[in-house]
């Protein structure tokens, strides 16, 4: 049983709201108005900038805050909360760029992004790690869709706290749904987390409840269960 009193259920997005192509799936979206017709605010937590998030949370209808850039980025009823900065990151890109020249290729989107650099797969992740040793404040993560570089503090954990405080809400009172080993730091302060089936082992074996159906078909059975299992 789903031992808490659920105020929020938070989700990741790439891999778990869509496919591994971007596509959101329909029955995720069907979830996420039930949920919240049930009076139940879903945050959209993700490793994609502040407007990309924002739309996609308006467009679906949800109403809880969203999380952005990996953590580093909270907004809440039009309160945005940045939680660190991105000139050490900007400088790693500087170092990388020289490094490895056309290798290094830039997310369109970071020009909207306030802490973080994204960076498309398109070279080892070694070798970025060649030049990133030389920045212990920054760490590098992989969401399986880009590359991130950003503070070493920041990740969605942080990120789900401030969006509870701006909620007013306890952040054992929400449910965690994600796939990746990104989304590990928000299933550890969860109130009760659960892993899509096509996430990795690893991940699995950190959540209270690991479901067979992937992606979409993870999170609408995810919710079926938060909506029969919740207490009270």
């Amino acid at each position: 049983m789903i031992d808490i009193d659920v105020k929020a259920v938070a989700t990741d997005i790439d891999g778990t709201l869509t496919d591994r192509s971007y596509k959101l799936s329909i029955e995720a979206i069907e979830a996420l108005r039930l949920l919240e017709s049930k009076g139940i605010p879903v945050i959209l937590v993700s490793g994609n900038a502040y407007p990309l998030v924002k739309a996609l949370q308006i467009y679906l209808g949800c109403t809880g805050a969203i999380v952005c850039e990996g953590g580093a980025v909270v907004e809440y009823r039009h309160i945005v909360k940045v939680l660190s900065s991105k000139n050490r990151a900007l400088d790693a890109l500087r170092r990388l760029r020289e490094a490895y020249g056309d290798r290094i290729v830039e997310s369109w989107c970071n020009i909207y992004r306030f802490a973080d650099i994204a960076l498309h797969r398109t070279i080892a992740r070694d070798e970025l790690y060649t030049i990133l040793k030389d920045y212990p404040d920054l760490k590098l993560w992989d969401s399986g869709f880009a590359y991130h570089i950003l503070d070493r503090s920041i990740d969605k954990g942080v990120g789900l706290k401030t969006a509870a405080n701006l909620m007013n809400i306890r952040v054992e009172d929400i449910v965690a749904i994600g796939d990746s080993e990104n989304d590990i730091p928000m299933f550890d302060i969860a109130g009760f987390s659960i892993a899509v089936g096509d996430a990795s082992e690893d991940v699995k074996h950190r959540v209270d409840l690991a479901l067979d159906k992937p992606d979409g078909e993870g999170f609408a059975e995810a919710v079926g269960i938060i909506l029969s299992l919740k207490k009270g």
